[in-house]
């Protein structure tokens, strides 16, 4: 056997191995961003529950105010709140302003 075949012996196995190898590297990197990808979508749905779960309690919480203040308010109490909404005027909101310079 020469020299040659010992070393071509040799080399083969090692550039099959180097080929799993950089396979492998590229796949890595393809893993790696789909399990990112996951993640992300992940956290993005828990916050979006978060969110509505948050909205749900609040509007709960409204609601339940406004009925309580539905049943504790008289009709002088609506009265006094409608005279207090006429005394009060804002300067151009409900008013015609002339822009025209």
């Amino acid at each position: 056997m020469s020299w040659k075949a010992v070393e071509m012996q040799v080399a083969l196995p090692r550039t099959q191995d180097a080929g799993k190898i950089q396979d492998q590297m590229q796949q890595q990197g393809r893993i790696d961003q789909n399990q990112l990808a996951k993640s992300m979508a992940n956290e993005e749905l828990r916050k979006r529950k978060q969110v509505l779960e948050q909205e749900a309690s609040e509007q709960l919480k409204n609601n339940k105010q406004k009925r309580d203040n539905s049943f504790q308010t008289t009709p002088e109490d609506k009265k006094k709140d409608d005279q207090q909404r006429s005394q009060f005027r804002h300067p151009y909101l409900g008013n015609k302003v002339d822009f025209n310079g």
